[in-house]
């Protein structure tokens, strides 16, 4: 239900042909290992086979050692609790992204944090729990902004699409300072441009669902077989498809002052 979001950077002049307008997704900012899995060096090689004894042929080297990767753990319907304290997401089988936010380009428009800086999450959370997600801003006149994170988008590589078909919904605790209308919305191949099915302008309406969000933690749950979208998408998709989803994200409709908090996100089996 959100627009495609855009951020908008204007070039100094440089030449007669004037300065061009540059248009792009705002994309959060990643670490190039959050989840410090790189593969470590391998071990060096064992040392020479040593001299033989008379009649005999020397020994053989030792076999090179190396680091594997651990093994990922299956996925479960955790998204993410925050509790690990950086920008990423729980990362298992199939299942890899990290937090970022958006918003429509608007000059006179502020947010915390900005698109593109690094997203932490901010102490206390839910409960008991240490740490939430958290956005703020005002002054998005067009389209809006909000929060979200990816679902199967490595760093350094290609966005790709996750497999939700396993489950009916979406459930997480949240509060805002004020009472807060927001949409959570679904980017899948048919709203969103990398899926290459929408038509320029014709992307960004994800299908979603609205809810008020109070100033006390409550928990919420969207189901995914009543999200619609606004209906200007272009070719307009017929339903929500869970099977290829890009993200999910937590948008404010323009003019919205916004100051809120997310937690604890899971899948409805």
């Amino acid at each position: 239900m959100r627009f495609q979001v855009l951020t908008v950077a204007l070039c100094a002049p440089v030449s007669l042909s004037g300065c061009g307008l540059v248009l792009g997704i705002s994309p959060g900012e990643y670490d190039p290992d959050p989840f410090g899995l790189a593969d470590g060096a391998g071990g060096a090689g064992g040392s020479d086979g040593g001299a033989g004894g008379a009649g005999s042929s020397g020994g053989a080297g030792g076999s090179g050692g190396s680091d594997a990767e651990p093994e990922l753990p299956t996925c479960t319907a955790l998204l993410d609790d925050l509790e690990d304290g950086d920008g990423a997401i729980l990362r298992c089988k199939d299942r890899i992204g990290s937090w970022y936010t958006y918003n429509d380009g608007t000059r006179a428009g502020a947010q915390t944090p900005l698109p593109g800086r690094p997203f932490l999450p901010v102490s206390p959370g839910h409960g008991p729990s240490e740490y939430a997600a958290h956005v703020a801003g005002s002054g998005f006149v067009s389209r809006g902004a909000g929060m979200g994170f990816d679902l199967n988008f490595a760093p350094g590589g290609a966005k790709l699409t996750y497999d939700a078909s396993a489950y009916s919904g979406l459930t997480f605790w949240a509060k805002a300072a004020a009472p807060t209308h927001i949409y959570v919305n679904f980017p899948d191949r048919n709203t969103d441009r990398e899926g290459g099915v929408c038509e320029g302008s014709g992307c960004g309406d994800h299908f979603g669902e609205g809810i008020d969000i109070t100033t006390e933690w409550a928990q919420y749950t969207v189901m995914f077989d009543i999200l619609s979208t606004d209906g200007w998408g272009v070719p307009a998709p017929a339903a929500f498809d869970p099977a290829h989803a890009y993200s999910i994200e937590f948008h404010t409709a323009k003019s919205t002052v916004f100051d809120m908090l997310v937690d604890d996100i899971a899948f409805v089996p």
